[in-house]
């Protein structure tokens, strides 16, 4: 009978739950990647990533399905310079409200000069893979993207798993 008497609290917060979830669906203010009167084509943003670059990004539309993504970046002190650019496609596998799930592959060129003792040490890398990714619209116009992609990398010929992220305004 005690057992029964401490599930009846965590049974009411679990109806209180269940009803709270119709009230906090009819706050959902209607915004979403289907929509054709807003249709959140491009945006600007940051994004970190072996294949898609790391630093300011930019996504275009090609298709309602297909976009292309840049983002690359400049880090200069004294004795350490280094540059990237990376370009990738996204093709939209399935897309609901709020999540698109896409297939992505890129191309990323890293560039690092650095002073070692009285020389400098320069180490070029293109980098290109694939893989799959998720985005989710975060409120009005906010969007987080996270992919998982096989890298190639040319410096060493290893090929990897890794994890790229990004943080996108679409207007």
């Amino acid at each position: 009978m005690r057992n029964i008497a401490r599930l009846l609290p965590l049974g009411g917060i679990t109806l209180l739950l269940l009803a709270a979830l119709p009230a906090t669906a009819q706050y959902y203010d209607g915004l979403d990647w289907n929509q054709s009167q807003d249709t959140l084509a491009s945006a600007v943003g940051v994004h970190a990533g072996e294949i898609g670059g790391a630093g300011l990004a930019f996504r275009i539309p090609l298709k309602w399905y297909l976009y292309v993504q840049t983002a690359g970046g400049v880090w200069h002190v004294e004795d350490d310079k280094r540059h990237n650019l990376g370009v990738s496609l996204n093709y939209i596998l399935r897309q609901d409200q709020r999540v698109r799930l896409y297939l992505t592959g890129g191309l990323g060129y890293f560039y690092h000069k650095e002073r070692l003792d009285d020389t400098w040490d320069t180490e070029e890398n293109w980098n290109t893979g694939a893989g799959i990714g998720l985005e989710y619209l975060q409120g009005r116009r906010w969007s987080w993207k996270i992919d998982l992609a096989f890298v190639h990398e040319s410096d060493d010929g290893d090929v990897r798993l890794s994890p790229q992220a990004g943080v996108f305004y679409y207007w």
